[in-house]
């Protein structure tokens, strides 16, 4: 399903941005610009709570998919081991 590997994608995305401003946050603090880590501390947690909801999608998804693979097991079985039998027109 593309859904699921576009919002994997995002998710690495969103987790490599908050990375990064952490890192930005961490070396402002460093440098005693405060004013510059918190506006990265701010961004990070804007991240957090976007990767948040992407996790809970990706989830969500997964678990539908895999009710849908259940299904097509349940399907396939049932078509492979029926004891429905055609009997030809009279």
């Amino acid at each position: 399903m593309h859904t699921v590997s576009h919002l994997q994608e995002a998710l690495h995305q969103k987790e490599q941005a908050l990375i990064q401003y952490i890192r930005y946050m961490r070396e402002a603090q460093d440098s005693g610009n405060q004013e510059m880590a918190a506006l990265f501390a701010d961004l990070a947690k804007a991240e957090e709570k976007h990767i948040a909801v992407i996790r809970d999608q990706v989830a969500k998804n997964l678990g539908e998919m895999e009710l849908l693979n259940k299904y097509e097991q349940v399907n396939q079985y049932n078509s492979q081991h029926s004891t429905y039998h055609h009997s030809p027109e009279q």
